[in-house]
């Protein structure tokens, strides 16, 4: 099995929108080796994230669906709270708006997989917080949460990634201490995705796919000499091919 690319004359594409030609590319040498088996894929959607709306996850699906034999979707819903508070929300008012975000991103999930008929049916959807329940993603966390305290290089590299969460949502003013601690708890929560997908969700390989690099994607995926990724964990960045359509 190999990667593809969605074209316009897909038979996905959604009948409601014009399609949009995905292009998928492995970052670093390691994921050149794992893209083509096509054995695990997963996709993380960030709520509140507007790079995902209807036709691009459908079309991201879609692509993910022709390419991979097994993949799991998971949504985020944890630590988006705390960043709410940190903003200066009450209680009440963060709890009604983390429900309203991830019902949203729930019901966009929903009608992608709806999209590509019986296919989308074999597309795995969870919530953050039901992956943190596995045991493989427990032990994967005490991992990344010892190196985070031990390892300088990729602790630098989680907050750099904290960085980038917190001062790309928009409209928060300055960035608090609060801010970062809300940024870290997303991050780290996030991590054991990036760093053992085969251990968690019990495939020989797998690939994260994500339309753009992070800090942590970038420097795992470049053979760090500290705290790595394990061998079968890829990256791919799959976007559509006109970049303009993507940007956030």
């Amino acid at each position: 099995m190999s990667p593809h690319v969605l074209t316009d004359a897909s038979p996905s594409a959604s009948p409601i929108a014009p399609a949009i030609e995905m292009h998928g590319e492995p970052l670093g040498e390691n994921c050149r080796r794992i893209l083509p088996r096509g054995e695990h894929a997963l996709i993380g959607v960030s709520a509140g994230n507007s790079y995902f709306n209807q036709d691009r996850l459908t079309a991201l699906l879609d692509w993910a669906e022709r390419s991979f034999e097994d993949i799991d979707v998971v949504y985020v819903d944890t630590a988006l709270d705390e960043m709410l508070l940190a903003d200066g929300r009450t209680p009440e008012s963060a709890a009604k708006s983390v429900k309203a975000t991830v019902r949203d991103v729930r019901r966009r999930i929903k009608r992608a997989r709806e999209r590509l008929g019986p296919q989308g049916a074999r597309i795995r959807v969870r919530a953050l917080s039901e992956i943190m329940e596995l045991p493989g993603y427990q032990a994967v966390r005490w991992e990344t949460d010892r190196a985070f305290r031990e390892d300088p290089e990729f602790a630098a590299t989680c907050r750099a990634l904290v960085r980038d969460v917190v001062e790309g949502r928009s409209g928060t003013g300055a960035v608090t201490e609060a801010h970062l601690r809300a940024g870290l708890a997303y991050v780290q929560a996030e991590a054991p995705l990036f760093t053992d997908c085969p251990a968690i969700f019990g495939v020989p390989t797998s690939v994260v796919l994500y339309h753009m690099k992070t800090p942590i994607s970038e420097y795992l995926a470049g053979s760090p000499e500290g705290f790595r990724a394990a061998p079968g964990q890829g990256f791919a960045i799959v976007r559509p091919r006109d970049w303009s359509l993507a940007r956030i």
